[in-house]
Formats: structure tokens, sequence, C-alpha cells
């Protein structure tokens, strides 16, 4: 049986926007018409509320897939779970389950799912997105179980130490994944990985403009006869990333280095990062260095400063490094201030949800005077 796995397509990316629609409908129809399956693995949309004009798109998109898998023979073949971008705390909807309770999609979640196609068993099993510093331990109690007689595949969405340059103590590492699967693969990743115990396409758009998202984008096909895997490239906007690092140098050599790096890259409509990097010359401040702009596809970091900066550019550079969204730090924040307290059993992220809805103080209001009002009544009863 051929299984695609297609991941991080990132719908409703505002600021590439037509990029996330387009490459992101290439890869799931190019599944459909190649794969039996299909495996969405996580941040199918940007945000946990989308817009009702991207719902509207996705779920043309995945109608279409059905049509084209359902011409084969292959029904009720799309599978998927959510990622860090689409999730929601406990007993909320998140896209993903909207789309499962709207039949374009099975979500397994937590769960083992089974698909038969002429005869061949796929066992899918996996866990969506949870904050880092909970995975590993989310992953001791998941529900998943490996199917006897079937070709058993799991999937995660979640950050692992074998694929980061840095050392986080947090993310998961391969030893941690639960044994008795053929298959491991995982999104949340952007930069492809086709080797080793977990196989990984990366995204189909860029987002973060990082390094390793620099190069083709695409998805991952994967024959269980042969147990081989192919990255099925896409139509798309490629990144050029390149870091250039200046020591003491003057602000002309430094434009004139820039200038010729842009013109080094650029090609038809991909997109360029240039990140700059060092000291300036003794005598000259960020201000006497002006960069000019070179349109909407050209992006300039200018991280260059003098050295009493030094420190605070490499805690930007290790922020960056991490690829914790503010909504992961908030959470995380959170988590800890609860410890300790009266809602250290409940769930953090939930609460997270009502702080971010504006429903969570009015609640704790009317708990605290409803609590109030029974002891003023229990005082006048016993006097």
């Amino acid at each position: 049986m051929k299984i695609a796995f297609v991941t991080d397509m990132h719908f409703g990316y505002r600021r590439f926007e037509e990029d996330a629609s387009s490459q992101g409908r290439e890869a799931i129809l190019a599944a459909a018409a190649e794969a039996d399956l299909i495996i969405l693995g996580g941040d199918n949309f940007d945000t946990p509320l989308p817009r009702m004009e991207t719902i509207a798109e996705v779920t043309g998109i995945l109608r279409e897939a059905q049509s084209l898998l359902a011409a084969r023979g292959a029904h009720n073949a799309i599978f998927g779970i959510h990622g860090n971008h689409d999730r929601r705390a406990k007993g909320f909807v998140h896209p993903t389950d909207l789309l499962a309770q709207g039949g374009f999609l099975q979500n397994f979640h937590n769960k083992t799912l089974t698909y038969e196609h002429r005869g061949h068993k796929v066992a899918i099993s996996g866990m969506g997105s949870v904050p880092e510093d909970m995975a590993v331990e989310s992953l001791k109690h998941i529900t998943c179980r490996p199917v006897s007689g079937a070709f058993n595949v799991f999937v995660v969405h979640q950050s692992f130490q074998e694929f980061e340059r840095i050392k986080h103590e947090d993310y998961l590492t391969f030893d941690d994944l639960p044994d008795g699967y053929d298959l491991y693969l995982c999104g949340h990743v952007h930069q492809p990985s086709l080797t080793g115990k977990v196989l990984n396409p990366g995204s189909t758009v860029v987002t973060q403009l990082r390094e390793d998202e620099a190069g083709q984008r695409g998805w991952l096909l994967y024959d269980t006869h042969s147990k081989k895997a192919e990255f099925k490239p896409i139509k798309s906007r490629e990144l050029a990333h390149k870091v250039l690092e200046f020591n003491l140098a003057k602000p002309d050599e430094i434009r004139a280095a820039v200038e010729a790096e842009v013109r080094k890259l650029k090609k038809g409509n991909n997109l360029v990062k240039i990140v700059v990097k060092g000291t300036l010359a003794q005598g000259f401040h960020s201000s006497d260095l002006r960069l000019q702009e070179f349109g909407d596809e050209v992006f300039i970091d200018n991280s260059l400063n003098s050295e009493n900066l030094r420190e605070r550019i490499e805690q930007i550079k290790q922020a960056r490094e991490k690829k914790t969204s503010v909504r992961e730090q908030g959470m995380a924040i959170l988590r800890k201030k609860l410890e300790g307290t009266s809602y250290a059993l409940d769930d953090p992220e939930k609460v997270f949800e009502e702080l971010l809805a504006g429903t969570f103080l009015p609640a704790i209001k009317e708990k605290i005077e409803k609590e109030g009002k029974i002891e003023r009544e229990g005082k006048e009863k016993a006097a």
C-alpha cells in the first residue's frame, strides 16, 4: 500500500497566504492522485481559529481529494492530527476536530484507526501536538497500540532532539517513541528528514524564513511493500538563506556585500533571507548602516551591532532556535504559576484559552461571589 504524508500546510498563513493555499492544495491533491491513503501531520491550519474562508477552502480541497481517492476504490482514506498552531485546550473544538466531524478526515489523536484497501491493512496511531515540556509524559499515557497483522504507523507533531542543532532537554528523543511500529512520521519540523527512525517531509510552505526551511517544499510517499520513502516535490517559492558575518567592518563594505549576495541568490520569484551578523568598525554605530529595500521577496535581518549588544543578540537567537511561539511561552509561564495553587489539578491550557477569550476572570468572579453568598447565608442561619 502507498501512504502519503503531508504536513505543516499552514492554511491561512497571512504573510504568504497564496503560497500556503496553492502549495498545500497541490501537495494534497498530488497525494490523492498517487497514494492509497493520506495522513495529515498537523499545523493543517496556521491558527486554532481560522477564518471561515480558510475553512471553506480546505474543505473544498479535501472533498476533491476524497473524489480522487474514491475513483480508485479508496474510501474514508484521509487521516489527520492537530499541530501546535491549530491546537486548542481539551474541551475546545480545534479545526482538525471540525474537519473530522464534517466527514472530511478521521482524527487519530490518541487513537488507533485501521484502514483496509485491496487486502492490505494499515493501522494508524498518533499524538497531536502537546506542549514540548509535557511530550515525554504524554507519550507514556497514550492509549494507542500496534495492531497485529497490520502495517503499523505512528505519527507525532513535536520537536525532536535529533533534529535540532542545539539540544533542548524538553524535546523528545527517538527513544521516547513507543515500540512496535513499522513506520514513524512527524510533523512540526519544517526541514525534510528522509532517513533514520523518524521520517519527515518538512512543510509545504515557508513560514519562519529560517535556514531549515531552505530548499524544495513537498510531501512524502511511502511504499509499505518495498519499505521505501520518496520525497515528492511541489511547485513552490523556495527560500534561499544566507548568513553574512563581519568583523569590525565599515558600513559601505557591508552594503556592497549584501547587495552582491541578493543579486546572487535572487532567482525568479523565490524568497531570499540574508542575516547580517558581527560588529561594525570602531567609530560607527548601527544608525550608520542603511540597507536598501530589495522588494517584498527579500528579507534582511540586520543583527549587526556594537559589542555591548552581543549578549542581547544571542538571547534573541536562542529564542528563535527554540521555535517557541508566544502562545507556547504563555502557557509554559501559566503552568509554572499554577503550581501549588488550587488550579494545579485543572487543565492549564483550558485556563489559557479562557484567559484569551476573556471568560476566565468573570467566571472566577462569579464563583467567588457565589461562595461568599453561601458563606453569608450560613452565618445568618447560625445566628
